[in-house]
């Protein structure tokens, strides 16, 4: 057996979907949104589920059926993030503090700019904070509004342009095989290293400018 089928296999991508593939993907998603993500993991998932769909390892079946479990995972962990989040920041913040997670809930979550930003609440613009990081805030306000509905249908969408861009490059590099499965999650792991980075850069470099901003603008109060 060559590493393209040992890891096909492996994944459950091949001969039907396993249970205990299954099993992780559920927790997986679960995990990604009632509490934090695991960075790298479902990425894979989508870019391998592409490529073995365009090296047809992979039937769409075995693809369609791979994203509702993910979708029922997600969709469990997103209720209940809405649930928690209807308690309060502070009740949150201590049940995440006694998990030892309190870090993914921001201080002053209620009143951050991101909370304010998601006023006019629709499953388009609740599919849109979702792809901008804004997961625990929108939580707060959907649960705010009593918005669950709302809430739910942005998770699909954003389910759907998230996995669907993986599962596309996935694709593109299956059936033109250019590259072999693990050269082709290298790069695209590579990839996503260096946009973290960035990422965690800009926010760093963000936050020190308006620390520095009020600061000043203190100072001047002050003078």
């Amino acid at each position: 057996m060559n590493f393209d089928s040992w890891l096909a296999s492996t994944l459950g991508f091949s001969g039907g979907l396993g249970i205990q593939t299954a099993i992780v993907l559920f927790l997986v998603c679960l995990v990604g949104e009632l509490a934090f993500p695991i960075p790298y993991v479902l990425e894979s998932v989508w870019l391998l589920a592409g490529y073995y769909l365009g090296a047809r390892l992979l039937t769409p079946w075995n693809l369609a059926l791979l994203w509702l479990i993910a979708q029922v995972g997600r969709q469990a962990g997103s209720t209940g993030l809405y649930f928690l989040a209807g308690l309060g920041t502070n009740r949150l913040t201590r049940i995440y503090r006694r998990l030892r997670i309190s870090r993914y809930v921001p201080e002053g979550l209620s009143r951050s700019r991101a909370v304010r930003r998601i006023s006019n609440l629709s499953p388009f613009s609740a599919a849109y904070s979702r792809l901008l990081g804004l997961r625990i805030p929108l939580a707060f306000v959907a649960a705010a509004k009593h918005r669950w509905k709302t809430l739910s249908t942005g998770v699909v969408l954003s389910s759907i342009i998230w996995d669907g861009a993986y599962v596309s490059i996935g694709l593109v590099a299956g059936s033109r095989a250019v590259l072999s499965p693990l050269k082709m999650l290298a790069v695209s792991i590579g990839g996503l290293t260096a946009i973290y980075v960035m990422t965690v850069g800009i926010r760093a470099l963000v936050r020190r400018l308006r620390s520095g901003a009020r600061t000043a603008g203190n100072s001047d109060k002050g003078a």
